[in-house]
C-alpha cells in the first residue's frame, strides 16, 4: 500500500496561507504548529512542543508524537484536545446554551444570572424552568427586571417553582435585581463595587457581592412581618455550613425557610459558590465563543473554578485536587493547578470537563470498556 503522504502528493510538512504547518500523522492530517513553532527546515530529531501540550519529534523522515514530558504537560495536552472537542455546537447540554438567545449585553447579564442560579439538577429540567421564566418576562429580562413590582411579582410567578425553590423566592431574586439595576445600572457595576484589581483572585469580592446584594431588598413585603431576622438566620453563610459533607456542594437544608438566599452564596463559609464563579466565567471570558466576555475590566486570571459533584469527581480522577468534600477551598485548589496549565486563562477547562459528566461520558466506577474510549483515560488515576 502506498504511503498516505504520497497519495496526498504533499511534502512531509506544509503551511496553509495563515502560517500553519500540517502534516501526516496515522494517515491523518494533523496541526503541528504555527509560524516558528516548527524548526523549519526540519532537521534529524528536532523536537518541539506547542503551547497547548503537544510535542512533536522529526525522526528518520517522518514526523510523530513522542510523549509528553512531564505530569503537568500530560495533562494540558489532555485538557486542551478536551477543550477542542466541546465547543460551541454541545451549547445544547448546557444552561449557558439559553443565554445565547439573546443578543443585548443587557439582557445577556440578568439572563445569565438566573440561568447561572438555576443551574442545578438536571439540564433538561433547567432548560425547562428557564423557558418558564424567560415567557414570564416576554423574553426581555433588563426591561421587566428594572420595571419589576413585588406585587406584580406574585402574580407574574404564581404557582411556579423548582425543586425548593418557590414562588416567593423568584420574587425575592427579581426584586434584588431589579434594585441592583436601578441603583447601579447594571450587575457588572454593583459587582465592581467590591471588586479588587490586584487581587490573585475574585474571593473577596464575591463575598462583598453576596453581603451587599442580600442586603438591598425589604423581605417583609415578600415573606412576612419576621421575614428580616429569620433571612438572617438562614442565610447562605448557614446554608453553606450545614451543607458542606453533603453529595451536592450547594444544597440548602429542607428546613431553610428563604431559599433567595441560595442564588447569594458566600465563600466565607467555604461554600463552592459554583454557580457564581459560573456566573462570572460567562460574564468575563472572550476567548472563545462559550462565553460572552461583556465584562471587560476583570482578568480571566482571576476567575475561579465552578466546582460541582462532575468537576469535583472527575478533577479528583486527574489529580487537579486532593479535597475530598466540594467546597470553595476545593475550587481555589484545582483553579492553582490549572493556572500550571494556563496562567492567564485557567477556567477555559470547565465547560470541557464538565461535559464528561453531563453527557455520561465519564463513569462513577472503572471499566475497561468505557475508561478506554474516556478523552481522559491517559490521565486518569481512578482506581
Amino acid at each position: 500500500m502506498a504511503d498516505f503522504t504520497e497519495v496526498l502528493d504533499r511534502p512531509i510538512l506544509w503551511q496553509d496561507n495563515n502560517f500553519n504547518w500540517f502534516t501526516i500523522i496515522g494517515g491523518t492530517e494533523t496541526f503541528v504548529g504555527r509560524g516558528r513553532e516548527v524548526p523549519y527546515p526540519l532537521g534529524e530529531d528536532d523536537c518541539w512542543t506547542l503551547p497547548n501540550g503537544k510535542t512533536f519529534l522529526y525522526k528518520n523522515g517522518k514526523i510523530k508524537f513522542i510523549e509528553s514530558l512531564d505530569h503537568n504537560t500530560k495533562i494540558k495536552e489532555c485538557l486542551e484536545n478536551l477543550y477542542e472537542k466541546f465547543e460551541e455546537s454541545f451549547l445544547y447540554s448546557d444552561p449557558l446554551g439559553f443565554v445565547h438567545k439573546f443578543d443585548k449585553k443587557r439582557d445577556i447579564e440578568i439572563a445569565g444570572f438566573i440561568a447561572a442560579g438555576f443551574a442545578f439538577g438536571n439540564v433538561s429540567q433547567i432548560l425547562k424552568i428557564l423557558a418558564q421564566i424567560d415567557k414570564i418576562v416576554g423574553h426581555n429580562f433588563y426591561d421587566f427586571t428594572l420595571n419589576f413590582k413585588v406585587e406584580d411579582g406574585f402574580k407574574q410567578f404564581k404557582g411556579i417553582y423548582y425543586r425548593f425553590i418557590k414562588e416567593n423566592d423568584f420574587v425575592a431574586l427579581f426584586y434584588i435585581l431589579s434594585e441592583i439595576i436601578k441603583q447601579y445600572g447594571s450587575i457588572e457595576n454593583f459587582f465592581m463595587e467590591g471588586y479588587i484589581s490586584h487581587a490573585l483572585n475574585l474571593k473577596e469580592a464575591i463575598v462583598s457581592f453576596t453581603e451587599r446584594a442580600l442586603k438591598l431588598a425589604d423581605y417583609e413585603k415578600i415573606y412576612g412581618s419576621h421575614a428580616s431576622h429569620t433571612l438572617k438566620q438562614n442565610s447562605s453563610e448557614n446554608i453553606s455550613k450545614n451543607t458542606a459533607e453533603k453529595s451536592h456542594p450547594e444544597l440548602p437544608d429542607k428546613s431553610d425557610k428563604f431559599m433567595v438566599s441560595y442564588f447569594f452564596t458566600s465563600p466565607a463559609d467555604n461554600s463552592p459558590c459554583k454557580r457564581l464563579n459560573l456566573y462570572l466565567r460567562w460574564m468575563v471570558r472572550n476567548t472563545d465563543n462559550l462565553d460572552f466576555g461583556i465584562w471587560s475590566k476583570i482578568s480571566p486570571s482571576q476567575l475561579i473554578m465552578p466546582v460541582d459533584t462532575h468537576i469535583a469527581r472527575i478533577c479528583t480522577y486527574i489529580g487537579l485536587t486532593d479535597i475530598k468534600n466540594p467546597s470553595f477551598k476545593m475550587a481555589l485548589q484545582i483553579t492553582e493547578n490549572l493556572k500550571k496549565l494556563d496562567y492567564f486563562d485557567p477556567i477555559k477547562y470547565d465547560f470541557a470537563i464538565t461535559r464528561l459528566g453531563i453527557l455520561d461520558l465519564c463513569t462513577k466506577s472503572k471499566k475497561k470498556d468505557n475508561c478506554e474510549k474516556c478523552s481522559i483515560f491517559n490521565i486518569c488515576k481512578l482506581d
